[in-house]
């Protein structure tokens, strides 16, 4: 069932109509909000919202004290790329051999790695850390043994403060540490599925989530992401509808690979369906962190009043990713998680929980999230700038609300997979299309991770990804593109 239209949404299409009927052009200065306001009789606070969200699409841009302007980049922003035009149909999963094959080629033949996605080290309080280390080992005698198998009550505590202001916090009793977010993703399918079930996911999702699904034998069911607002949920609806699905599995907060954030009354909605229907929902947080907003976007699991939302959060993408410290809280299914964590490796290493959770006592980790998202954000438009000017001019690429990553269309007949062969060669890696999907679609497709500190050589491998692309174009110009892939094509550079 369609949802209702929220005020600002009407307002957009209002400014968007207003926009099309005056015929302004890239450059061109927008109605002010005060003008739009007085016009539409509604409030500038409604307004300011409409505008925002046209720009976090890039349809728009601000310049302080002069107002709104039509983006000169609108041509090239990516539109939403929904692979099905009818109701999904779940699938079992074929892409390990494909993405084992893309890290083990990064790590051998790249110097230029556009597909990690973790901070630069430059970017990370490494001297605090070593310091509140050294503390550790010190003090907390406890550390060389054992740890607690929820997690080192200093971490946990933490935690639960990091969640005073979510509408329905935490509470530590509710907190498991994990070996990192996957980790933690992996203990709650295992609770919460067997061999065949169906989980509805993203489409594109993030590799190591449909890796982790393959492992485990179960079906995917894609669910379309608007590149602006996330998840599809009136498809998702339709979905649940026809299929008996087990779980959820989504990143509503900078989705991997977009980098796009639901709105709030869109993770309410969501939240409030699979309560009522009883379908777990599994949030994965890995980025959440990283949004480009002034305030931290609160997740799912915020507005959970069905105890039906199993948290997966990490350390890794924000303040050392090498330490791999996650958690989770798991709701209604925390006891069986725990059971399944202590059957699987009985607990987490204590001394980096230690040092995580003494670093986050000295007040330091706000000041540290505000400087990263402000590098992140700075990268990827940097990146994105780059991109538009080495690259074919019908290339279209995503506008992230968050994160590290752009998500890259290229020509219709350029395959990701043999431009990451030639890419290669360069000792450039990114992260081709095909391994974001359940059935080898966005094969036109790349992910470019924008965690590579900015220099010369970045802005010359990112030229030459541009001149790979202009080559292959030119090659298949008189070829008809072929839309499959036998199973050698997952081979690359082995």
């Amino acid at each position: 069932m369609p949802h209702k239209t929220f005020r600002y949404e009407q307002v957009i299409s209002k400014i968007e109509e207003t926009i099309s009927g005056l015929q302004l052009q890239p450059g061109d200065k927008v109605p002010s909000v005060r003008k739009v306001s007085e016009e539409l009789k509604v409030s500038l606070t409604t307004v300011k919202q409409a505008y925002g969200i046209l720009e976090a699409k890039g349809a728009i841009v601000s310049r302080p004290g002069s107002g709104f302007y039509i983006n000169t980049f609108t041509k090239s922003i990516i539109k939403r790329t929904a692979v099905e035009s009818y109701i999904p149909l779940p699938e079992f999963i074929e892409v390990n051999t494909m993405a084992a094959a893309m890290v083990k080629n990064t790590a051998k033949y790249s110097v230029i790695n556009f597909s990690s996605l973790a901070p630069a080290n430059e970017y990370l309080p490494i001297s605090r850390i070593n310091k509140v280390m050294q503390a550790s080992i010190k003090e907390e005698r406890n550390i060389f043994q054992y740890s607690f198998l929820e997690g080192h009550p200093r971490l946990i505590k933490q935690i639960a403060l990091h969640t005073f202001d979510w509408k329905h916090s935490i509470k530590q009793d509710e907190i498991l540490i994990t070996n990192g977010c996957m980790e933690a993703i992996s203990l709650c399918l295992e609770a919460i599925t067997k061999p065949g079930d169906i989980v509805a996911i993203e489409s594109p999702a993030y590799a190591g989530v449909l890796q982790c699904l393959e492992s485990k034998g179960l079906k995917a069911l894609g669910i379309s992401v608007d590149p602006f607002t996330g998840l599809n949920l009136d498809e998702l609806e339709t979905a649940l509808a026809a299929n008996k699905v087990a779980a959820c599995l989504f990143m509503p907060v900078c989705q991997n690979p977009y980098g796009c954030a639901m709105p709030e009354e869109n993770k309410i909605r969501m939240v409030k369906l699979l309560g009522e229907l009883n379908i777990p929902l599994i949030e994965d947080d890995a980025l959440g962190e990283l949004s480009y907003d002034k305030t931290r976007p609160l997740p799912a699991k915020a507005y959970d009043t069905y105890d039906n939302v199993l948290f997966c959060s990490s350390f890794s993408k924000s303040l050392m990713p090498g330490f791999r410290i996650g958690w989770v809280t798991a709701g209604k299914y925390q006891a069986q998680i725990e059971r399944l964590k202590f059957a699987e490796n009985i607990s987490t290493n204590g001394l980096l929980q230690d040092t995580i959770g003494r670093f986050l006592e000295t007040g330091e980790y706000n000041a540290h999230i505000k400087k990263l998202r402000q590098f992140a954000q700075a990268q990827t438009t940097r990146y994105r700038n780059a991109i538009l000017e080495y690259f074919p001019d019908d290339v279209k690429i995503s506008v992230p609300a968050g994160g590290y990553s752009l998500w890259v269309e290229l020509p219709e007949n350029v395959n990701a997979l043999e431009l990451q062969r030639e890419a290669l060669k360069f000792g450039i890696g990114f992260c081709p299309g095909q391994i974001f999907s359940a059935s080898k679609h966005y094969q036109n497709f790349m992910r470019i991770n924008c965690c590579p500190l900015w220099s010369t050589k970045i802005e010359e491998s990112l030229k030459t990804l541009g001149k790979l692309v202009k080559s292959i174009l030119q090659k298949t110009a008189s070829v008809i593109p072929v839309h499959g892939l036998d199973a050698s094509a997952t081979q690359i550079l082995l």
